[in-house]
């Protein structure tokens, strides 16, 4: 099977209408800012039938202000979160991996992210106003064995740090 890599505009995809059975993104919605026109470019390639599978860091949790409360040893008990209702717009947002290796953080710049944020309601709204049913959604956290074997994602056992979503071209 060929695969053609192609380079494009989330919100000017160079496709005919109702090219795709289905489409996909992974961590990437979320950093644009267009989100009703990406979502009608993806609904337009799709076939009737079709379906956009999408993950999106989580709305309710990925807020300007996070902060991890932590017992005597160390775990996440629970995540202080607040601006749930304020959109950056924009601000440019630093951060590296908290699993890199120190050795690294140090050798390598960091991310530098544009930040739009959207409710979950807003989230929902707009994938229904574009034409989506939706199929499913998910939360996922990782299990105990997971946690044991890479203790520094205890906290997404306490909260979702992502949003899993499925819906379709009816």
């Amino acid at each position: 099977m060929n695969i053609r890599y192609q380079v494009a505009s989330a919100v000017d995809l160079p496709f005919e209408d109702g090219a795709f059975d289905f489409a996909t993104a992974f961590m990437s919605l979320m950093d644009v800012p267009e989100t009703e026109r990406t979502l009608e470019e993806a609904f337009r390639i799709l076939k009737p039938g079709g379906f956009l599978q999408f993950s999106i860091s989580h709305p309710c949790f990925s807020t300007s202000h996070r902060k991890n409360l932590r017992d005597a040893d160390g775990k996440t008990y629970a995540i202080e979160v607040g601006d749930y209702f304020r959109n950056p717009d924009g601000e440019i947002e630093e951060w590296i991996f908290g699993a890199a290796p120190v050795h690294l953080k140090s050798k390598f710049p960091k991310f530098k992210v544009p930040r739009f944020t959207r409710t979950l309601s807003e989230w929902i709204n707009t994938i229904i106003r574009t034409g989506f049913v939706l199929e499913q959604i998910n939360e996922p956290q990782p299990d105990d064995e997971t946690v044991r074997q890479y203790p520094y994602i205890q906290d997404s056992q306490v909260v979702a740090y992502f949003l899993h979503i499925r819906c379709r071209k009816g």
